[in-house]
């Protein structure tokens, strides 16, 4: 049965998370801490391990059909890789009441701006104090072209810091790249989303090498999880086209401020 309930958790997680370009971290960890009572340091290893999987499988689908944005993505992915290697290394450092509220607060801040961030076509906001700035032209599957401009350094600090944070809580990062990419940088939202599971690729597998060598990674929960995942990232893949990611926004934000709270009350 929970082998059972793993493969479901997977397949939710796998579908939800390639739909919005995020890892599913942020309800894999509440599962494992409130329904299977792992320890932080288990839990925060394993999801890593299934993110790895599910971004692999969603990059990949997505690089098909031509909506990675590989000449941003991979400074980007780079730069994750620092952040999620010193996030590995705090993580042991953590009690799990310290994490448990943590992470709640953390869960409560993402759902909140989830709910209620701002909405409108893509544009350009980073500061013009950080440097020219970049402009990529890129065609999409479909042949549409676009052409957007960004701060390159802008981007890399603000990917350093999703790296530290995907790693030392075992979430994807995604639920940040995602907005940041398309709020302040301009990136088209359908292209953001498919470069933030490239991006999520790199991070994770950095974070989860630490813990593999440790040995905190639970393979047989891990591979349930990632199972249902990879059924559900092909899902989500094929799905994106036609769902309103505003409406699955919120209903994941909403998912998270439940989850949040009951962390915070047990």
């Amino acid at each position: 049965m929970d082998f059972a309930l793993l493969i479901a958790t997977g397949l939710v997680v796998g579908t939800l998370g390639s739909l919005v370009g995020v890892g599913g971290g942020f309800i894999v960890v509440p599962v494992l801490l409130l329904v299977f009572a792992y320890p932080h340091l288990w839990t925060v290893s394993t999801s890593l391990f299934f993110i790895f999987i599910n971004s692999l499988v969603s990059s990949y689908n997505y690089s098909r059909q031509k909506r990675v944005d590989f000449a941003t993505g991979i400074p980007f992915a780079l730069s994750t890789i620092p952040g999620a290697l010193v996030g590995a290394h705090l993580v042991p450092h953590l009690s799990g009441k310290a994490f448990d509220s943590a992470f709640a607060m953390l869960l409560l801040l993402v759902s909140l701006f989830m709910l209620f961030k701002p909405q409108g076509p893509p544009k350009d906001r980073t500061p013009n104090w950080m440097g020219k700035k970049t402009t990529r032209q890129f065609t999409d599957a479909h042949g549409i072209a676009h052409e957007y401009s960004f701060s390159l350094p802008f981007g890399v600090l603000i990917s350093f810091f999703v790296g530290f944070l995907s790693s030392i809580f075992g979430i994807g990062g995604g639920i940040i790249h995602v907005p940041v990419m398309t709020l302040i940088m301009g990136i088209p939202p359908h292209i953001a989303t498919a470069t933030s599971m490239f991006i999520l690729t790199i991070s994770s597998f950095a974070g989860t090498v630490p813990h593999l060598v440790a040995g905190d990674v639970q393979l047989v929960a891990s591979v349930a999880l990632s199972i249902g995942a990879i059924v559900g990232a092909h899902i989500g893949t094929r799905l994106a086209p036609q769902v309103n990611s505003r409406r699955l926004m919120q209903l994941f934000s909403i998912i998270m401020l439940v989850l949040a709270l009951r962390l915070l009350l047990r």
